[in-house]
């Protein structure tokens, strides 16, 4: 039977800081300012994303993370990177994301959303030549793309969402004919909806998830998506992504989790600087296996580490590998 496997994986979820930690490295935020003041080339931008990437990566490894992230270096935030690629979209001014004080470009619909070529693939190929490992790609999950932008054109928010979770399914696919093992979908607004609205988030997930030969992580950070849980739990996703940190309630998720199934516990506070006791996260990881022995579980971090300053971010990470260590070592 499968679940219940005793080794703890490890992973992260979202993007990174790009900001470097040692003297001589690229820094990205730099060379796109150089670049804004026509001081730097695109060429420049690219090849500074290239070293961050690098930079990511190497990090990750020399921790021991078993399933690394790119740290979504090229992007400018979760939604835009991909919105502005895609059929159907423009993007407008800033607004603030979601409670925090960081702001992002809002994507419109003003057409057919429409999956035109491959927008991410190029970076996943990338990145992927720089580990050993497979790395994780990114997506924005459909829902939360949907709710983060202004509708201009559907007049039925079911229409859009299957117009937006299929145009993701055409990029997934893309990224699983270039090698893709693992696809992130980060979804945070399912975890803020009303159960009422459940049949929407469906609406959007279930295309993007149907024919998908990668494995797939449907994380939710900040909140628990126990409102629509029961919507989503039988379609074909790998692993949840709970953010148990923020949320207590998240926990609940745990028995209503179909068998052979993974769990991504985030048990490493991606918002706050205060690092972790392993030992600590160890007896969480230990929680959740008497809970559910039956099932599989990562360790991960609650949400993005993007916005902890570089330095942290990376102890937080070597953390989170020490505290799967010890899981592991005591049984899971």
């Amino acid at each position: 039977m499968r679940g219940g496997n005793v080794q703890i994986e490890t992973t992260l979820a979202g993007s990174y800081p790009k900001l470097p930690t040692q003297p001589g490295d690229a820094n990205l935020r730099v060379v796109r300012n150089r670049r804004d003041q026509g001081k730097a080339t695109d060429q420049d931008v690219a090849e500074a994303i290239l070293a961050t990437t690098r930079r990511i990566l190497a990090m990750q490894e020399r921790a021991g993370v078993d399933i690394p992230v790119d740290g979504a270096a090229a992007w400018d935030d979760a939604q835009t990177y991909v919105a502005r690629s895609l059929g159907g979209f423009q993007i407008a001014g800033l607004i603030r994301y979601l409670d925090t004080n960081t702001y992002y470009r809002q994507p419109e619909i003003v057409g057919a959303v429409s999956w035109e070529r491959p927008i991410t693939v190029e970076d996943f190929r990338a990145a992927q030549s720089m580990s050993e490992r497979p790395v994780k790609a990114l997506l924005p999950g459909p829902f939360s793309l949907y709710r983060f932008s202004k509708d201009r054109h559907y007049k039925s928010p079911a229409d859009a969402l299957r117009a937006i979770g299929a145009a993701l399914a055409r990029e997934a696919q893309a990224l699983e004919k270039a090698g893709a093992r693992w696809i992130h979908f980060e979804e945070p607004w399912i975890g803020r909806v009303r159960a009422e609205e459940a049949s929407l988030v469906r609406a959007a997930l279930e295309p993007l998830l149907a024919e998908r030969t990668a494995r797939t992580v449907i994380h939710v950070p900040f909140a628990t998506p126990g409102a629509v849980f029961d919507a989503i739990r039988d379609l074909k996703w790998s692993a949840i992504g709970l953010d148990l940190v923020e949320s207590s309630a998240a926990w609940d998720i745990l028995p209503r989790v179909p068998k052979e199934r993974i769990v991504a516990l985030g048990l490493i506070d991606a918002r706050n600087t205060r690092l972790e006791d392993p030992a600590e996260v160890a007896r969480a990881v230990a929680r959740a296996r008497s809970a559910r022995p039956d099932l599989d579980f990562q360790l991960s971090t609650s949400a993005s580490l993007e916005y902890l300053p570089a330095d942290k971010a990376e102890l937080k990470v070597s953390r989170l590998v020490e505290a799967a260590r010890i899981a592991s070592r005591n049984g899971g």
